[in-house]
């Protein structure tokens, strides 16, 4: 065979080669997209739908807090508070509603997150083909001497031509490698967007568990004061006056932590809340309402082991913790770790073990306890009021707080509906506490403040 005749041969096998793996690339990739396109979640237009319903859901909570601002304003009376409760009951329906729009904007993103991971693990597995496949053509061009390739080579020119071929499919080797690692990046962005949304639903089921209890109190405190005033200003005069019993019920109401198995009389933590206040500038209630809705969420399930529940790069830092403490690692609980994602959180605060440390010397500073202890309600009060204020909380401004709350759960993320969505739960329970702190006090407030007791 001539030299020329082979040069050609060699050009004509990498073309055919790489076009018949570019097209199997492209049939698998065009295959990928059909079976995304079939498996995907909800139309565009009925996404389209579902975020304009959303958007006018948000409108009408925004005009239910005027209301409700409004309503605050006008002089005490039972039919006042009457109208403010149905305002309340009102805008927390309409969070229930949101609630379930926004429940279902997540579940579809998953969906099509899913379909994009699986997208890329195809094309992911078809570059690997076309890597083995230019690979093994390098290894045959290996198997024969530079010698024997110059002697077959009629003229310098051929032989250069076939170091060009070579230096093609070497170019090829390095491309694939390149688009080999992007994807794979990409891809490990996906699966980490897809733990994050899986997160969003199970902190959206505790919150719409927690806005439907508000919801009940609000209606059952209506039915309440109906029954006990009659509809009577002259009746309901005399039930907005707190008598002893009424504030001693109060204070010996519960505070619960699910979560974290912590139980204390409502007097109790509203002094730990107020300490923190002392502290840091974080009004009381609001902090009470942000342990109260962190520790119902859900996502936080105790019995947890840091051996087995705690993210590996978190180990270390634990153990120098609990030895500084002088605690046992073994016996110190942490979240469980759910199905996806990692646990370890310790505490009230349920901080990890390297955002504890972050904070570790103020709060050591503050209560005087060195080193601090997550598993100490005290340093746990202090270590959350410390991460809020520094998020703005300080200014006890609604504005201020609501935004505090959504980087407590979001951090980054905090403009997202799931974090929006937690700081609105939040500042509903702040207003709870605040009403019953109130009545504690002696200021003159309505009679929610009393709760269901």
């Amino acid at each position: 065979m001539g030299e020329s005749l082979k040069i050609a041969f060699w050009y004509f096998e990498k073309a055919l080669l790489s076009f018949v793996l570019t097209g199997l690339f492209l049939f698998a990739a065009s295959g990928a997209v059909t079976c995304a396109q079939n498996d995907a979640g909800a139309p565009q237009d009925t996404k389209e739908a579902l975020r304009a319903e959303l958007k006018e859901v948000e409108r009408q909570i925004a005009e239910s807090n005027t209301n409700i601002d409004e309503v605050r304003k006008q002089q005490k009376s039972l039919k006042q508070e009457i109208a403010l409760l149905d305002q309340q009951v009102k805008k927390q329906k309409l969070q229930l509603r949101e609630t379930d729009l926004i429940l279902k904007e997540v579940e579809e993103n998953i969906k099509d997150t899913g379909n994009e991971i699986s997208g890329l693990e195809g094309t992911l597995e078809e570059r690997k083909r076309l890597l083995d496949a230019s690979l093994k053509k390098l290894n045959e061009y290996d198997r024969t001497s530079w010698a024997s390739i110059f002697l077959m080579s009629d003229s310098l020119s051929g032989f250069l031509n076939q170091i060009r071929y070579l230096h093609a499919i070497q170019a090829d080797i390095a491309d694939f490698i390149a688009n080999i690692d992007t994807i794979r990046m990409n891809l490990e962005s996906q699966k980490s967007d897809l733990e994050d949304k899986k997160t969003d639903i199970l902190r959206l089921r505790g919150l719409q568990s927690l806005q439907k209890t508000s919801l009940e109190q609000k209606q059952k405190q209506k039915s309440a004061l109906l029954s006990q005033t009659k509809g009577q200003e002259k009746l309901y005069e005399a039930t907005i006056k707190k008598s002893k019993k009424d504030i001693i019920s109060i204070k010996q109401q519960l505070f619960v932590l699910e979560s974290v198995g912590v139980s204390l009389s409502f007097e109790e933590a509203m002094e730990r809340a107020k300490f923190a206040a002392e502290k840091t500038g974080i009004r009381p209630a609001f902090l009470l309402a942000v342990f109260q809705v962190e520790s119902r969420l859900g996502t936080y399930v105790g019995g947890g082991s840091w051996r087995v529940d705690m993210k590996p790069k978190e180990r270390s830092i634990f153990l120098q913790l609990t030895s500084k403490l002088g605690l046992d690692p073994d016996t110190m609980p942490v979240s469980k770790r759910p199905s996806y994602g990692w646990g370890g959180a310790m505490g009230a605060a349920q901080f990890i073990p390297s955002t504890w440390m972050i904070y570790e010397n103020q709060i050591a500073g503050l209560t005087g306890h060195n080193p601090p202890s997550p598993w100490n309600i005290e340093d746990a009060f202090i270590a959350s009021a410390l991460k809020l204020t520094s998020n703005g909380a300080g200014s006890q401004a609604q504005k201020d707080e609501h935004k505090a709350a959504a980087m407590y759960l979001g951090g980054g993320n905090w403009k997202k509906r799931v974090s929006q969505n937690y700081a609105n739960t939040v500042l509903d329970w702040a207003e709870y506490y605040q009403e019953q702190m109130d009545a504690i006090n002696g200021v003159s407030v309505s009679r929610s403040a009393i709760g269901n007791n």
